[in-house]
């Protein structure tokens, strides 16, 4: 298995177990297999837990900073991310 694939893997584990979008957004800071930058980060999420790049985009990533930090505060930004999550990823068995 590849180190895309593994870190894809790894995020819907940590999604599968309830990690808020955060807790993986910083899983993937301190992977050293991963280039951590916005269009990798909406790849990422589309390929683990199908989140559309277009919702990704327009639902998280404006309220994001360049280094991929919240620019409101976290409970807020959580509650925006699972509700994309919970309108837009699949659901698989």
């Amino acid at each position: 298995m590849s180190d895309v694939e593994e870190t894809v893997e790894t995020l819907r584990k940590m999604r599968a177990e309830g990690a808020g979008f955060l807790v993986m957004i910083e899983a993937l800071r301190r992977d050293e297999s991963f280039r951590l930058t916005p269009v990798r980060l909406m790849w990422v999420f589309q390929e683990a837990v199908g989140l559309p790049w277009p919702q990704f985009r327009d639902g998280l990533l404006e309220y994001l900073d360049d280094d991929l930090r919240p620019l409101v505060p976290e409970e807020e930004f959580e509650r925006k991310a699972e509700e994309l999550f919970a309108r837009h990823v699949t659901r698989e068995g």
